[in-house]
């Protein structure tokens, strides 16, 4: 099997991305399969045996695709270098400094409040739609949900997930081991080990040196899969067996440049932009930089939700999908500033996207931001109560919200049963303190401006 999954599983999301990307792949269906460029409708794939041997050809065809005009009608236009992309932004508000004192405090609010995010939605992380979430939630009489969740429902006869019990109501000792949590981890040591002074491939070798391939997915599993291999120009990573290339990977792997660029935006989304090409394209480049600027925003004085969100679309093209997608949950919510309904205009939507996409789950980012009216509490539970990623969504909330108001604004129901301690398969991080974590973010963070 090439990769993370065979070729008939690879045809089929392609044959969606290309779509999704302004392609036309239905125009090039040739469904001779003894032609020389086979390539078939996907509707008609059960009908050919699942083998890689008999896939492989039509996959091969199906990429050239990307060498073909867009479709017509197609509005969208997302390039993916970054001066392009920040030459095609809104203009972000004006962001004005922290002073150490108070930078301290948001950083610890930050870091708590993503680990308590991650927390919270770990054990929901079950491709759950908020009508099933709110099933569950009502079955236990925590809907809506306020406090860390309930393992098993004996109404239903159902458990959440059982790898996670320890993230559940009553056993929350710690943060467990989480993809989420391994990515700000990660973050921090190429910051500390290579400052700004890093290209795609350390990228690529801070992975390789500090956490195993099955600790990541999507994207970033193919390209750890290639950087082992190393046959692969890295330049060629994120469209080679990588349909998942607009995935949400970005958007929880980047908080740590946003971090340690507190009211500069633009830095943030420069070194966001960089980490996260080693993997992805497009709308999976746009959600790193969308959450690191939006989390430099959160690091300044006197944060709003809406300075927050336009300063995440000033980090993003105007004519992106994704741009369209947040100033969408705007509007619906501001129409009617009733999250139900427009959780239910996200599904019905993007709904179409896979789980693990971008743009629906930022869609669900933006709602916890603007519902949750900077209150933490109700911003991540907002956020998990939407379903998707739940994990990757509250815990990008809770960074953003716990940032802007601070750990002493968050309520300890949310911080104390973590004890201060995160079990991370981070090889050189490994089990460590949250607080010590906190204070490397903020060393790294005094050294790196010393030299922008």
């Amino acid at each position: 099997m090439p990769g993370y999954a065979d070729y008939k599983k690879l045809y089929k999301e392609e044959f969606k991305t290309l779509y999704e990307e302004g392609f036309d792949p239905e125009k090039y269906i040739i469904n001779d399969e003894n032609s020389d460029s086979f390539m078939p409708a996907v509707s008609e794939a059960e009908k050919y045996p699942a083998t890689d041997e008999f896939w492989k050809r039509p996959y091969e065809n199906l990429l050239k695709v990307m060498n073909t005009p867009i479709r017509a009608g197609y509005k969208y236009d997302e390039p993916n270098d970054f001066d392009e992309i920040m030459a095609k932004a809104d203009k972000a508000p004006e962001l004005l400094p922290l002073d150490d004192e108070e930078y301290k405090d948001r950083i610890y609010g930050a870091f708590y409040g993503r680990c308590a995010g991650v927390v919270l939605g770990k054990p929901y992380e079950m491709g759950m739609s908020y009508k099933q979430m709110r099933e569950f939630l009502e079955s236990v009489d925590e809907y809506p949900i306020n406090d860390y969740g309930t393992f098993h429902s004996e109404k239903l006869d159902r458990s959440l997930r059982g790898d996670c019990i320890y993230s559940t109501k009553g056993n929350v000792k710690f943060v467990q081991p989480d993809d989420d949590i391994n990515y700000t981890l990660l973050g921090l040591l190429l910051a500390e080990n290579k400052g700004t002074s890093f290209e795609k491939f350390d990228v690529g070798m801070n992975w390789l040196s500090n956490f195993s391939y099955f600790w990541c997915w999507c994207a970033s599993r193919v390209a750890y899969y290639h950087l082992v291999k190393g046959d692969t120009p890295i330049d060629e990573i994120p469209y080679k067996l990588n349909p998942w290339r607009e995935c949400i990977d970005g958007q929880i792997r980047t908080d740590i440049w946003g971090y340690i660029f507190p009211a500069d935006y633009k830095s943030a989304c420069k070194y966001a932009h960089k980490d996260c090409s080693l993997s992805l394209t497009k709308n999976g480049i746009y959600g790193g930089m969308f959450v690191a600027g939006a989390l430099s925003a959160a690091l300044s004085k006197d944060p709003t939700g809406d300075k927050i969100i336009d300063t995440g679309l000033a980090s993003i093209p105007k004519a992106s999908r994704l741009y369209e997608a947040v100033t969408d949950v705007r509007k619906w919510y501001n129409e009617t500033k009733d999250w139900e309904k427009t959780c239910a205009k996200i599904y019905e939507k993007y709904g179409h996207i896979p789980c693990e996409g971008t743009i629906n789950n930022m869609a669900v980012v933006t709602l916890g931001i603007i519902a949750g009216e900077l209150d933490y509490s109700k911003s991540i539970c907002i956020a998990n109560m939407c379903g998707m990623d739940t994990d990757c969504n509250a815990g990008t909330v809770g960074s953003i919200i716990g940032a802007a108001v601070g750990f002493k604004n968050i309520d300890k129901k949310w911080t104390e049963p973590l004890n201060d301690t995160i079990k991370s398969t981070i090889a050189s991080v490994g089990q460590c303190k949250i607080s010590e974590i906190c204070e490397r973010i903020i060393r790294v963070k005094r050294r790196v401006a010393k030299k922008v």
